[in-house]
């Protein structure tokens, strides 16, 4: 889970500069920031199907009592759980779900800043060509 964390974070931070490219009209640093951001997202595909195959042996083995069983029910079943570890899971449960929803914004932010940038660049052209070549400008916007 650290490492998911620490990738979504690193998601966070490409994210911030893909914005900062896009406000900049820095099209050299949007397309590397891209390029990390599919970097980023292939990797925690792969930490995923880790934690997936992790279920699964889980699952398929005597360890878990049902199929249907939450973490915190594990350490609430096995009361010789190290409360530290029980307080670290929390606690990097709690920042998983605060970078996802900071990711999340900062998606909604920039996909704003792209339908506005397309809208505008519509406009512009439309104003500067008229109306007679709106069908080629929809194609290519």
């Amino acid at each position: 889970m650290h490492n998911l964390l620490n990738k979504l974070q690193e998601m966070y931070e490409v994210l911030q500069r893909m914005q900062n490219a896009m406000v900049e009209s820095d099209y050299e640093n949007f397309e590397k920031s891209v390029d990390q951001q599919e970097k980023i997202l292939a990797e925690i595909r792969n930490y995923e199907k880790s934690r997936i195959d992790i279920l699964k042996e889980l699952l398929q083995s005597d360890i878990l009592p049902e199929k249907n069983v939450l973490v915190q029910k594990l350490f609430e079943a096995e009361p010789e759980a190290d409360f530290s570890l029980q307080e670290e899971y929390l606690n990097i449960k709690n920042s998983l779900v605060e970078v996802v929803g900071e990711i999340e914004n900062l998606n909604f932010q920039n996909k704003y800043l792209i339908d506005h940038s397309r809208k505008f660049i519509k406009e512009l052209v439309t104003n500067l060509y008229g109306v007679k070549n709106q069908k080629l400008l929809d194609r290519k916007v």
